[in-house]
């Protein structure tokens, strides 16, 4: 593979970027070897967002991914800020498929298969929710989740996380918004909570059972549509599960 071209210094100096993995209108993924340990290779998140509130918050959050560890979670292991203001965050790089790409290739998930995945990022989830202060992931969604060779499901892409704290609001530049995905209170200047990433992890859920994403949640708070459960369509699954979607 070749490199991408990158003007930024410290980066140059760290990381030889090799491949543009995604990119949004907040900030971008990058995959890149890591030149002070030959071979490795690693996931690069890039925000856009240079202003000084988007460096404090990146500050602060950083630090604490950085001491996450739980084996459904990429390990953090460096993060920085170039003099243009740009805030790059490093990962371990996940090898496999995200879910989105696997029902584009093989349809709907079995139930036994989807629940296996969604228990995996729960667990991930409890880690996260119960850190003190709390991290809130905020952007869960079948691209954010990959699986790796051996079965597991792996919840990637802290680009958004953020430290739970009731006394604030949502700051502008950690907004994001995948209709389907978003609660209805990201969509303002609502307080996400731990709540925000189970609604998300559900409709991903039912994005795996369905083979489309739920309605957007705006439109579910102004009944303009209405969440049609699996066995409505047609689709078997287990009781206990349709009523978790439901909930």
């Amino acid at each position: 593979m070749h490199p991408v071209l990158m003007p930024n210094t410290l980066l140059q100096n760290r990381y030889q970027i090799t491949q543009l993995l995604g990119q949004g209108g907040m900030g971008a993924v990058y995959q890149a070897w890591d030149l002070r340990l030959s071979g490795r290779i690693v996931a690069v998140k890039e925000n856009f967002d240079s202003s000084p509130v988007a460096q404090q918050q990146f500050q602060v959050e950083a630090a604490l991914l950085a001491n996450l560890n739980h084996p459904a979670l990429p390990r953090v292991t460096d993060y920085f800020i170039e003099p243009n203001g740009r805030q790059y965050l490093v990962m371990d790089y996940v090898e496999g498929n995200d879910l989105e790409e696997i029902v584009a290739r093989q349809g709907r998930v079995p139930e036994a298969r989807a629940v296996s995945w969604i228990v995996d990022v729960l667990s991930a989830l409890e880690y996260l929710h119960t850190r003190q202060p709390p991290v809130i992931h905020r952007d869960i969604k079948p691209a954010n989740i990959k699986i790796r060779p051996d079965g597991r499901a792996v919840l990637v892409d802290f680009g958004i996380a953020k430290v739970y704290d009731p006394t604030r609001k949502t700051q502008p530049g950690a907004r994001a918004v995948t209709p389907g995905y978003a609660p209805l209170e990201q969509y303002g200047y609502g307080q996400t909570d731990a709540r925000s990433d189970l609604y998300a992890l559900g409709a991903t859920l039912y994005f795996l059972l369905v083979g489309q994403p739920p309605p957007e949640a705006t439109d579910l708070a102004a009944g303009l549509q209405s969440l049609r459960l699996p066995s409505a369509q047609g689709i078997v699954v287990s009781t206990q599960v349709e009523q978790a979607l439901a909930r």
